[in-house]
């Protein structure tokens, strides 16, 4: 499974997601694909409320999203939802 992280550097909520990321990596096998909403491409349709986190199938296709501020035990669930 990849999750794309959408994010900011202005956005406090993204840096605290920075450290829930990692904690996430240490315990699931999942990939990050990270994008900076100010200064990168971003390939995907997000609106304005950051971070965003959209959770990819092993095809690449979008099979979810959490949008905003989330917390370690929303991202697990979405992840053992999914399937990783």
């Amino acid at each position: 499974m990849t999750i794309v992280k959408i994010s900011s550097i202005a956005c406090s909520s993204c840096i605290i997601l920075n450290n829930t990321l990692e904690r996430i990596l240490e315990n699931y096998k999942v990939h990050i694909k990270e994008y900076d909403y100010d200064f990168d491409d971003v390939p995907y349709e997000v609106g304005h409320v950051l971070p965003v986190l959209i959770f990819l199938d092993c095809q690449g296709n979008e099979s979810s999203r959490l949008i905003g501020e989330s917390s370690y035990e929303e991202i697990e669930e979405k992840i053992k939802e999914l399937g990783d």
